[in-house]
């Protein structure tokens, strides 16, 4: 049942294009010369981005000490990589709320799983001592938007990929790629391209399921996969797939990453999780 190319690129035209106040804070992010108050000016003009930023500054996950209250001090204390993934969080939520039967994934349940992931792969970064923690967190937060589009194709050989998988010595990502023609991985890396993501993220979401392809973006990508597969392993909002794409061991040997490194990381997973506000 191979699908066509143009077919793919079709349902993705379908999708909505990224808030031009999105696309904005990506740029300016990106951009060395950018000031907190022009930041702050595009973020302003979007009153629901701004709640959005303000609420996610002050939960658990970022652990200040006391309220942030303003647009400024947000970007200020928390820098303007974070803001890009705050940003990126609040233009995303609306699509990965969605839900899809193919993957057999609930109401919010790719946003839990993506929330997840993006947090894993900031906390693996600080562990690690990588230099790009916040741009992690997007890439992680971004991983999976491949679903969204190929969820209906999915949905009609799903129960032939789970027979298949158990018996076939491949993954479900795999087993994707020779049934359907493109995996999730592939389909969002095309999706992040017409959405003009930088290369960094469109490599680590295209490859986070093969990260040795990934090039000069190998290590970003292996972060990915990674924390993909921890927040797999908490069972909250992934799909059908979640137990069926295993940790590589040579993500984890580019990391340098031991078992006790991940059950770290995880027992950090599990204290977020305690907080009722960090997937609203």
């Amino acid at each position: 049942m191979p699908v066509k190319l143009e077919h793919v690129l079709k349902r993705i035209q379908t999708l909505p294009p990224l808030p031009t106040s999105a696309t904005r804070v990506i740029a300016l992010t990106k951009n060395p010369a950018t000031s907190a108050s022009e930041l702050e000016n595009v973020i302003a003009q979007d009153p629901a981005l701004a709640a959005s930023m303000l609420r996610q500054a002050n939960s658990a996950y970022y652990g200040y000490a006391r309220r942030i209250s303003s647009l400024q001090e947000a970007i200020v204390v928390l820098g303007f990589q974070a803001a890009q993934g705050l940003a990126m969080a609040s233009a995303v939520a609306p699509l990965l709320k969605t839900q899809l039967v193919g993957y057999q994934i609930e109401q919010d349940g790719l946003w839990k799983h993506s929330m997840l992931t993006a947090m894993a792969s900031q906390n693996l970064c600080k562990k690690l001592k990588l230099p790009y923690g916040d741009v992690a967190f997007t890439a992680g937060l971004l991983h999976d938007i491949g679903k969204l589009v190929i969820a209906i194709y999915v949905q009609e050989v799903g129960t032939y990929l789970i027979e298949k998988v158990a018996v076939a010595k491949l993954s479900y990502v795999e087993l994707e790629q020779k049934v359907i023609g493109y995996n999730h991985a592939t389909v969002g890396g095309f999706l992040a391209k017409g959405w003009n993501l930088p290369d960094d993220l469109v490599a680590a979401i295209s490859y986070h399921h093969d990260p040795t392809h990934a090039q000069i973006y190998e290590e970003l990508a292996s972060v990915i996969h990674v924390a993909n597969g921890l927040a797999s392993m908490l069972g909250i909002g992934g799909g059908v797939d979640s137990f069926l794409n295993p940790i590589q061991k040579e993500a984890l040997d580019r990391l340098s990453l031991k078992e006790s490194d991940l059950e770290l990381i995880m027992s950090d997973l599990g204290e977020f999780l305690l907080d009722p506000t960090i997937f609203n």
